[in-house]
């Protein structure tokens, strides 16, 4: 068996031990030599296995007394962290425009919301209605704006219970939603986007996916319009884009 294909098993048989041990971001795994013994393999496939799951943000290691290996974050959080990444850096080498992850967000965000409407618990509803009704008593204060916006559209992919689709989704409250707010501030009216927030916060507690899923639609497209307005992206032409509203 080679190093790659070995190192690929371990890194398997560890994120198995961080699950079967139940251990969190923080808790130490082990050193190599003691990990190497536990998983009865080579160290250079641990240390090659550790050195693949610390790039996916899923391990940390440390040297030194008291060092080792340690959980960095659970492996959906890893594989959020990871997706974002690979994105912020799409970005900022220009390998990716804004354009194509509005694009993207809305082929995520609008099924998400009707799932959401389907599988929310009674806290995640509260969740959304306390960041809308905190955006509302703090409506002059920008950050706060922010903030509560990133938290309403996070909980919305968590209310769905799925941890792949919420971790394939979270670059976009990560990396998007920062940057969309800077292109629009100029044009955003944001007792606008929190009456589209209401709408999408009461399809959800109504348990209507059809609804909830027109309401983001409708929420995605005035944040799309407002990039138009301000010359952020060019308008968009027939079939250049899939259009947000159904058909």
């Amino acid at each position: 068996m080679s190093l790659a294909s070995s190192s690929d098993h371990v890194s398997q048989l560890l994120q198995q031990t961080i699950v079967d041990r139940s251990l969190l971001p923080g808790d130490r795994v082990g050193t190599e030599a003691e990990l190497a013994l536990q998983l009865n393999v080579g160290r250079p496939a641990v240390r090659e296995a550790v050195r693949l799951l610390v790039r996916a943000n899923v391990l940390r290691a440390a040297r030194g007394p008291g060092g080792g290996v340690f959980v960095a974050r659970s492996p959906d959080h890893g594989l959020a962290r990871t997706v974002s990444e690979a994105i912020d850096g799409m970005l900022a080498t220009g390998s990716a425009s804004v354009s194509e992850l509005i694009e993207m967000r809305a082929l995520l965000e609008v099924p998400l919301a009707g799932l959401a409407a389907e599988r929310a618990t009674a806290e995640t509803i509260k969740t959304l209605w306390r960041s809308i009704e905190e955006a509302e008593r703090e409506a002059d204060d920008e950050g706060v704006q922010r903030e509560t916006d990133v938290r309403f559209h996070r909980a919305i992919g968590q209310a769905t219970g799925n941890r792949v689709t919420y971790a394939l989704s979270a670059w976009s409250s990560e990396v998007l939603q920062p940057r969309l707010k800077d292109l629009i501030a100029p044009a955003i009216v944001e007792a606008v986007a929190r009456d589209q927030h209401r709408e999408i916060a009461t399809a959800i507690e109504a348990r209507n996916p059809a609804l909830a899923e027109r309401a983001m639609r409708v929420h995605l497209r005035y944040l799309t319009d407002l990039l138009e307005t301000v010359g952020a992206v060019e308008p968009r032409s027939t079939g250049s884009t899939p259009d947000l509203e159904p058909r």
